[in-house]
């Protein structure tokens, strides 16, 4: 893949010192959590049933299901604090707790790839050196650092899949402070088409537009 030009190097760092004071902060989405307890719980019935039904071998399977299951539904119970910051955009980086506890700087990051912001839950970044900023990570991400070395596959995936916010709110956020990191067609006036907003009309219009 080959990268396209950059904006200046003074253009970007006007950016950062325009935003220096702005922060866009990311937590759980409890309609989003919700959502995702019901499809978990309509899982329980037919595993169970096919627990009850099943042979010796077969019960073994349908027992690893329901425990997939139930510590699935735990972890979506450890996440129902909206108030939890996941996900902080600034002047200085993203940080996504999810992946490390250490904040990704801005001049480690190479490009965000592309987003099809109407369809897409998530924003690839690729960055300079994986194998550096992954560092101390746990394994899960860390393993991306090879991916991309040796099959052009984006480093880091950041996911708004449970988020209160959409993969648009990311580009938006990421373009106050960086905007020559973002794909062209990624420029310009976003759409902040949050899940809650979608099925929630009323609700007032999310704090990053």
């Amino acid at each position: 893949m080959t990268h396209r030009a950059r904006d200046s190097s003074a253009a970007a760092l006007n950016a950062q010192h325009a935003s220096a004071t702005h922060a866009t902060s990311f937590g759980w989405s409890l309609a989003k959590l919700r959502l995702a307890a019901l499809i978990l719980a309509s899982l329980l019935v037919p595993t169970t049933v096919g627990f009850s039904l099943s042979g010796p071998m077969g019960k073994w399977f349908f027992l690893t299901g329901l425990l997939g299951v139930a510590a699935l539904m735990h972890g979506l119970a450890r996440r129902c604090d909206p108030a939890t910051v996941v996900l902080s955009i600034d002047h200085a980086g993203i940080l996504d707790r999810r992946l490390m506890s250490r904040r990704i700087a801005w001049q480690e990051i190479a490009w965000v790839c592309r987003v099809d912001v109407r369809r897409s839950q998530v924003v690839d970044l690729v960055l300079c050196r994986p194998d550096v900023t992954l560092r101390g990570a746990p394994w899960q991400v860390r393993i991306g650092g090879p991916c991309q070395s040796g099959f052009g596959v984006p480093a880091v995936t950041i996911s708004m899949l449970l988020l209160d916010g959409s993969a648009g709110d990311v580009l938006h956020a990421i373009e106050r402070h960086r905007p020559d990191l973002l794909h062209q067609t990624n420029r310009g006036s976003l759409p902040s088409t949050t899940f809650d907003q979608q099925y929630r009309p009323s609700r007032a219009q999310h704090r990053n537009t």
